[in-house]
């Protein structure tokens, strides 16, 4: 999570949507950074509206509009996928080496969920309190360049985005019988992708 004082922006870090190579960019306008553990750095819009005003003050707080990334919540899954098939996971439980996609897949839809597939959703991330999306303003991931055009207006800059942690590659072939239960499971979630790229009123979702 990033926040820029003067231009009153929270960039919020949703996992596997780019930000590192954001965070990178940008280093020389921060004025907040939250890196480490992780849980802080990726921290939920929800948490973020009562942790951030005990950090910020709440008369300074009001004054700012927060700002999110959404992948296509597949392609998000995969980009998981290809990540945890790294050399330093293999031979750990959260290594996805030995096993294809589907396999992967199937272990999200289970409950309880299994080490390497143990995620989160998108949607609950940018939600608030009463499943709402929560952000003012959300960019696909797979329009980056309408984020970094958004950026360099608020912070009056110029980017230049390297590339970072990126996930090393792997076949994303999906089994017939795991569409209709991905398409239920992750239903908030792709309703709320779909209405962004579309154009919208994805705040209504």
């Amino acid at each position: 999570m990033l926040i820029f004082w003067d231009a009153g922006l929270v960039l919020m870090a949703t996992p596997k949507t780019g930000t590192h190579a954001l965070e990178l960019a940008l280093a020389e306008h921060i004025d907040v950074m939250f890196r480490h553990p992780p849980k802080i750095k990726h921290m939920t819009y929800s948490w973020a509206q009562t942790a951030l005003p005990r950090l910020l003050t709440h008369d300074e707080f009001s004054r700012f509009r927060f700002v999110a990334m959404m992948r296509d919540p597949i392609d998000w899954l995969g980009s998981w996928y290809r990540y945890r098939r790294r050399d330093d996971l293999n031979g750990k439980l959260n290594s996805t080496r030995e096993m294809d996609f589907s396999s992967f897949l199937s272990g999200y839809l289970t409950d309880p969920q299994p080490p390497y597939s143990r995620l989160g959703r998108q949607w609950r991330f940018l939600r608030t309190e009463n499943d709402k999306v929560g952000v003012d303003y959300l960019f696909p991931y797979e329009r980056m360049e309408d984020l970094v055009a958004f950026l360099e207006e608020r912070l009056d800059c110029k980017l230049d985005l390297p590339r970072a942690n990126v996930s090393p590659p792997g076949d994303l072939k999906i089994a017939e019988d795991l569409h209709a239960p991905l398409e239920e499971n992750l239903k908030k979630d792709l309703l709320l992708y779909r209405t962004l790229v579309s154009g919208g009123d994805w705040k209504s979702v």
